[in-house]
Parts: structure tokens; sequence; C-alpha cells
């Protein structure tokens, strides 16, 4: 029985429920170990592979407990590639707190999508000389630039050729050679959808409409399996594409992921956690008794994730937690401030501290201009010019200085302060 006459709630649930079937049928094919158990489902796979916590539904009361003993497990097994996924909001609500405390990091949001296949067209515009056909065997490793490629995953060859009625790859071939993939993962039940997965073009052969095309081919294969739904997860660059092809926007879900070796070479005592917790709630009773056992220079030291507390009451917008972590000693950067919305302090501060201005944060080393370019904030952009911020300032990720990045996330006002700054 498949998801009939349903909800956008629905659809999130089915959603969810098709990656979590995924990670563990993908997990389980590839050699890997699921636990499940009390609304925690996590998964673990040697190899390079990516393991999972798929979309935990906790009692807060017993929540701590069993990420503690999730975490005593990743870490006996030395896992450094791990994203837990979840719903928004997330049960419990201070899930997000309790994994930075642990040694998560800050995610990205999945964009879910869904198309009522009663609605999708029948026709399939596909390019001339193009063809989609289903091929599980055929190894896509040795094609260049094509997205997912990889051998390891989810849908990886071993899930693909044992389980064809439940994993199932479309292929877009062109004189011959393979330029585009699309995968789709059926489940049945109560939550029963065609998830759709892993579609790629090669750059060569994109904005010709075949990503569109292996979509809605995916979609009439479902449709003719007798599915009423198909879901996915979009990226920034792939929603439009869904879009033309009858996906509509449901919700944004949560990612947190664990990378850094910290958490099991140098991983935090539980009083340590137990005070970022209180941080990231803003639990300021708790922060009065707990943090009176810990020193400034202990306050500052960074958590097994990388962040700072003072960082962490900013990633969970806890400004009286910034505040009593400043009434202990702790120092705050201007985009702190900037973030608490304390633009009078962030101002102060760059006017204080000329090297304030060419600080550089995140992993990436990105500076002030770096950040307001990604987020588009004219406002930041106006406060790091007139501070004196450096513009030839290359990020570490990317090597790119901060007209590249305002030019790469199209941000015209940016890009047009940047240059008039040049030219003075």
């Amino acid at each position: 029985m498949e998801l009939q006459n349903v909800s956008n709630k629905d659809l999130e649930a089915a959603a969810a429920d098709n990656h979590r079937q995924l990670f563990c049928k993908g997990t389980i094919m590839n050699g890997g170990e699921v636990y499940s158990q009390n609304g925690l489902t996590y998964t673990y796979i040697n190899h390079g592979f990516e393991s999972s916590v798929a979309f935990p539904f906790m009692h807060e009361s017993t929540a701590g407990e069993q990420l503690d003993e999730m975490m005593d497990y990743y870490r006996k097994h030395k896992a450094q590639n791990v994203g837990c996924w979840s719903l928004a909001p997330p049960q419990p609500a201070d899930l997000g707190v309790k994994l930075l405390a642990r040694g998560f990091q800050p995610g990205w949001q999945p964009c879910w999508m869904a198309c009522d296949l009663k609605t999708i067209s029948t026709y399939n515009n596909v390019p001339e000389g193009v063809v989609i056909k289903p091929d599980n065997n055929v190894s896509v490793s040795h094609i260049k630039d094509l997205p997912y490629n990889q051998e390891q995953g989810y849908l990886s060859p071993a899930l693909l050729q044992a389980n064809p009625a439940q994993a199932q790859r479309l292929i877009a071939v062109s004189d011959g050679t393979i330029i585009g993939q699309c995968c789709i993962f059926f489940t049945v039940g109560k939550y029963g959808v065609a998830g759709i997965y892993n579609v790629g073009v090669v750059p060569v052969m994109r904005n010709k409409g075949i990503g569109k095309a292996m979509v809605l081919a995916a979609c009439m294969l479902a449709k003719e399996r007798g599915y009423e739904y198909a879901t996915l997860n979009a990226n920034h660059m792939g929603r439009p594409v869904y879009e033309k092809a009858g996906f509509v926007f449901i919700s944004y879900g949560i990612t947190w992921w664990l990378m850094s070796e910290r958490y099991f070479t140098d991983p935090d005592a539980a009083g340590t956690i137990k005070l970022a917790e209180a941080v990231g709630c803003g639990d300021i009773a708790t922060l009065d008794i707990s943090g009176a056992l810990f020193s400034s220079a202990s306050l500052s030291k960074p958590l097994a994730n990388g962040m700072t507390l003072m960082q962490l009451a900013v990633q969970c917008s806890q400004p009286g937690s910034a505040e009593w972590l400043i009434d202990h000693g702790i120092s705050y950067t201007a985009l702190d401030a900037w973030d608490f919305k304390w633009k009078d302090k962030a101002m102060d501060l760059l006017a204080r501290d000329p090297a304030e201005a060419n600080r550089l944060y995140y992993s990436w080393n990105g500076t002030l201009m770096h950040i307001a370019a990604q987020r588009n904030d004219i406002a930041l952009a106006q406060v790091a010019l007139s501070a004196g911020v450096d513009l030839t300032i290359r990020d570490t990720d990317h090597q790119g200085n901060a007209l590249g990045w305002a030019i790469h996330f199209n941000r015209p006002e940016i890009i047009k302060l940047i240059q008039e700054n040049n030219s003075n």
C-alpha cells in the first residue's frame, strides 16, 4: 500500500522514511551495521562510506543518554563522516544543541519536494539524440565530472544489482556515451513513495533539458508501478529543474555532521558537554552553577566540534548565554556581535581593534566580506568596508577573494560596493 491523498506533513514524513530505509538498506548491502532502538537509528560503514543518523525521534528525558551511547559507538569505530538528518522541528526540540555539544557541526538544509504522479504529464520531451533507459549494472565511475559517479554511497553498485525491484537507476546516453544518471528507491507501506536520488548530468550537456527528462522518466516509471507520489531532496541548483518537472516545495529539514577527529582523540568531558548544553539552551541557572567550576581559559577552549562556547551561543541564538560568557571574561568577535544584532558593539570592536576587520572565520578562513557575500548582507558589507577589510584575502577552501564570492553568489549590490571601494 502506497501513500495516497496526503498532506504536506505526510509527504515530509514519507521523504524521511524513504531516506531512512535507503540509508539502512545501503549500509547492510555494503557490509555495515545498523542500530535502531527507541526512536534512534544510526548506521556505520567502514572503507570511506558515509554513516548516518536517520531522522531521530527520541523522548527528551532519554535522548542525552541515547546519544552518549551512539557517540561511544562512533568513537570506538573512529567514524569521521557521519551525517544526522532531521525533519524540522527536531524531536526532541534541543536535538541540535545535544549534537553540537557532543562533537557534531552545523550542517545544511535539505529541501524536501514532492510530485503528485497523478498530474504528471505522459509526454516527455527527451532531447534529440539522447536515450534514457534503465541500467543497474554498467559502471559510471569512469565518467568524468558526472555527479554521484562514485562507487561508494547509498545507491551503490551492490544495492542496485542486488535489489533492482527496489533500487532502479536510469542512465542518459548520447552517441554511446553516458551523460547523465538518476536513481529511484521505492518504499512501501504507510509512507510508501518513490524517492528520487543522484540526478546528475555531465557539465558539457547541461541546460539542454536532460535532467528534467530523466526526472520525468523516473516519475513515469514510478507511476507505472502504481505509486501516487515521488519525493526528493533538492539542492539550490537543482530545484528549478524539479519544479519544471512538476515537483513542489514541501519543507526544509536540518542536518548536522560529525567530521572532526577531536571527538575521539580529545573528547569533551561530561561536565563540558553539560555546560555546552546549557549555553545552547540559554539555561542561565545551570550556567551559574556549572560554570563556576570552569576558569576563563576553560570557557574559551574550543569544543570537540571546533566551536567555542560563544560561537555555540551565536549558533543557537542565545544572547543571554553570550552575555553570561562575556560577564565571565570571554571575548566576542565582530561577527558574533553582528549576529546578535549588537551593531554598536560590532562597530565599536572594529574601531578599537583594526586587526578585527581581517579576522578569519570558520574552517574555510573567510573575512567579514566573504560572509557578507555568502549571506547577501548589504549592511555587513558596508560595515566591513568602512572598517578597512582587506579585499585581497582569499579563503582557503575555494581560493576566492570577496569579489569572487560576490560574483559566484550573484550579489550585484555587494559587487558594486566592492568595485566602488576599489576605485577610491
